[in-house]
């Protein structure tokens, strides 16, 4: 049975004298204040989070450090950057367009565009899957379908006929389904065989949807009605409306999914609701119309993207008071605020020496032929690798040397130059035979690589001979 939980006798759009700059925080009777928990870090790296901002206004995203609250840098993407939706490394942030422009791939380490991924037309809802292998772009103002990105190649690998424009999309924790928004409910597609299994019905004009950390609810913003559908994702069904003001518009859910947070328009208001009972609490009063919702990933601070103003509102949930205003353009129509991706860990070479002998035995000028190989078994091409051999007797001295190799008596250097991942090199030489019964011994080892390998185990190689005669010659 469907319950609903208000947030006021009506829901009449506050009155001018409540319109103030600044923030009015109203603790409502009953409800809990966000109990914060810190993320856990990241290795070093960038400083901290970054909000990246769609303008709308410059064909841009605008990045901001979500600690000084300072703006780093803007980045051209288009003609009318629609939605921005981050990896969930941090790595990568993918930006739509309503304007037709590609989708844009942002690096998040270098602040640059990537590379685009062409969907045939213009593009708004976008959401990552959680392993991060796939982005969902639905079109604007198409004939109604999903473009399903492999986000490795960036490449359309399958299209969702989903019937009219989504307005949003939200990947499930899992990343078995995706949930969209359309003028009339909610469309639920299967990611693993990429067809639409459910349709929910809303009325009031859905706008926004996110998901509980756990999986079990999904909430959606309904403009016209002013409530968020709170759906269980089981049934399909909606458990609970809560009512806000008209033109309910952006969502988003804490960390620790106890809360979540939900923006009007015609407030213009930011609200928090306990997501167990319902309860609404603390509205937060922010200027024009606000609308998306991000939270920073430690769950303390809401950005609030205000389109009317060009600035994007900071409140900090624990106390609901607005902390501070920041200029991001000319139009922010949405925002999201990333963890930076962990620094890669440095390359590592990992090399293995092998040596073979072969004896070419002779009445006269007799040898063993030596063939050196050395194997990159790492995921990094190596740029250089050094192995030296020593050979006993000491007084002999290598013939017949292979490119790279250099000899002095007992002793052979050679140097490889860069060995693919997988690839294997090889340098040859040879040893004259000497007076019979002379026994043989060369000991190959690696004594330098770029990168470094800090595996020795297989660093080595060697190999011992016998000239019982001259013509018989035994090596292991």
């Amino acid at each position: 049975m469907r319950s609903t939980t208000q947030a006021s006798p009506s829901r009449r759009r506050p009155g001018p004298a409540r319109a103030v700059a600044g923030a009015l925080a109203l603790a409502l009777a009953g409800f809990t204040a966000p109990v914060l928990s810190a993320a856990p870090a990241h290795a070093a790296g960038p400083a901290g989070p970054l909000a990246y901002v769609a303008d709308a206004g410059r064909g841009a995203v605008t990045v901001v450090d979500a600690a000084t609250r300072q703006q780093v840098r803007q980045i051209g993407v288009g003609a009318d950057p629609a939605r921005v939706a981050a990896a969930p490394d941090g790595g990568r942030v993918y930006v739509t367009d309503r304007g037709g422009a590609p989708v844009s791939v942002i690096g998040t380490d270098t602040g640059t565009v990537l590379g685009t991924v062409a969907t045939g037309g213009a593009t708004q809802a976008a959401a990552v899957a959680p392993d991060g292998a796939h982005l969902y772009v639905g079109d604007w103002n198409g004939t109604g379908r999903v473009s399903v990105i492999d986000t490795a190649t960036r490449a359309v690998t399958a299209t969702v006929p989903i019937g009219a424009t989504a307005e949003d999309a939200a990947v499930s924790p899992d990343g078995k389904e995706l949930y969209l928004t359309q003028s009339r409910g909610v469309t639920v597609v299967d990611t693993r065989s990429n067809t639409v299994t459910a349709t929910v019905a809303l009325p009031g004009s859905p706008r926004r949807v996110a998901f509980a950390p756990d999986g079990r609810h999904a909430y959606v913003t309904a403009y016209d009605t002013g409530v968020v559908a709170v759906l269980d994702t089981a049934t399909r069904t909606v458990g609970r409306e809560i009512q806000l003001y008209a033109g309910t518009v952006g969502v988003a859910v804490a960390p620790d999914g106890a809360h979540a947070y939900a923006s009007s328009e015609l407030g213009p208001t930011v609200a928090a609701f306990d997501t167990a009972t319902g309860q609404v609490g603390p509205i937060v009063e922010t200027p024009d119309s606000p609308g998306a919702l991000a939270l920073t990933p430690d769950g303390t601070r809401l950005w609030v993207a205000n389109p009317q103003n060009g600035y994007l509102t900071v409140v900090d949930v624990a106390t609901a008071s607005v902390v501070d205003r920041v200029h991001a353009g000319d139009r922010p129509v949405d925002v999201v605020v990333a963890a930076p991706a962990p620094p890669a860990p440095p390359a590592r070479a990992d090399l293995a020496v092998g040596l073979t002998a072969v004896p070419a035995p002779a009445l006269l000028g007799g040898r063993i032929d030596y063939t050196l190989t050395v194997a990159n078994r790492s995921t990094a091409a190596t740029a250089a690798a050094t192995v030296s051999a020593a050979v006993t007797p000491v007084t002999v001295t290598a013939t017949a040397l292979g490119a790279g190799c250099t000899a002095a008596p007992g002793a052979v250097t050679c140097a490889f130059p860069a060995i693919a991942p997988g690839a294997t090199a090889t340098r040859t030489f040879s040893l004259p035979l000497g007076l019979l019964g002379t026994a043989y011994q060369v000991t190959a080892t690696r004594t330098a690589s770029t990168p470094a390998d800090p595996d020795p185990s297989n660093d080595s190689a060697s190999r011992s001979c016998a000239a019982l005669t001259a013509l018989i010659v035994n090596c292991s």
